[in-house]
């Protein structure tokens, strides 16, 4: 005597997707520009300290990759994708933003010559 299923067991939506290991990481990393800008005044007090700078740099990059891998699994599965991924990529733009455009301001100085370095004396 088996029962069929009721109509309100087959419409119970399925357990939610619990985010990998990797992903949490990856979020947990692209918060921290986010939260060292606010506790010390903003992302320019950031940059100014490469080690620091390059280091967020290199995590947000990676954490960016990790979230974009998780996308196109969930894609390639069929399946929706976790929240966490989106988290991920819009903590990660800000400061990668940021750090495109710092660079592209630090080439132009040195292609256009703008500072006094590299400049011979003006007589």
């Amino acid at each position: 005597m088996t029962e069929e299923p009721t109509t309100v067991a087959a419409a119970r939506p399925t357990e939610t997707q619990v985010p990998s290991l990797e992903l949490m990481v990856a979020a947990g990393i692209t918060a921290i520009p986010q939260v060292g800008a606010f506790l010390f005044g903003g992302y320019g007090h950031l940059i100014v300290i490469l080690p620091v700078a390059l280091a967020l740099t290199l995590a947000d990059i990676a954490a960016v990759v990790v979230a974009a891998m998780q996308l196109r699994a969930d894609r390639h599965a069929r399946r929706p994708t976790h929240w966490l991924v989106w988290i991920t990529l819009a903590l990660a733009a800000p400061w990668i933003l940021y750090v495109l455009y710092i660079g592209v301001i630090a080439l132009m100085v040195q292609i256009f010559c703008i500072n006094q370095t590299c400049r011979g004396p003006i007589r």
